[in-house]
C-alpha cells in the first residue's frame, strides 16, 4: 500500500481519535521519546567528562615529561662542567 504525500502530511497513517487506547499509546510513545532524549543527554555529559579527564591526563603527562627532560639536561650540564 503506497501513500500519497497528502496522506502522509495529514497523518492518515496514525489514528487521530481521542479514545483512551489511542491516547494511552501516544503517552507511552512520548515517554519513550523523553527517555531516549534524557539518555542521550546523560551519555553526552559522561563523554565530555571523559574527554576532559583524558585531556587533563595528557597535559599532566606532558608537563612531567618536560620537567624530567629539564632535570636531565641540568644534571648532564653539571656533569660536563665538573669535568
Amino acid at each position: 500500500m503506497t501513500m500519497t504525500q497528502g496522506e502522509r502530511q495529514s497523518f492518515n497513517w496514525r489514528p487521530n481519535t481521542n479514545d483512551s487506547q489511542t491516547l494511552a499509546r501516544y503517552d507511552q510513545e512520548a515517554q519513550h521519546w523523553v527517555r531516549a532524549f534524557r539518555n542521550a543527554e546523560s551519555q553526552n555529559k559522561k563523554a565530555s567528562l571523559n574527554e576532559v579527564l583524558s585531556f587533563l591526563g595528557i597535559v599532566l603527562a606532558l608537563i612531567s615529561s618536560i620537567m624530567t627532560v629539564l632535570v636531565l639536561l641540568v644534571v648532564n650540564l653539571l656533569k660536563r662542567l665538573k669535568k
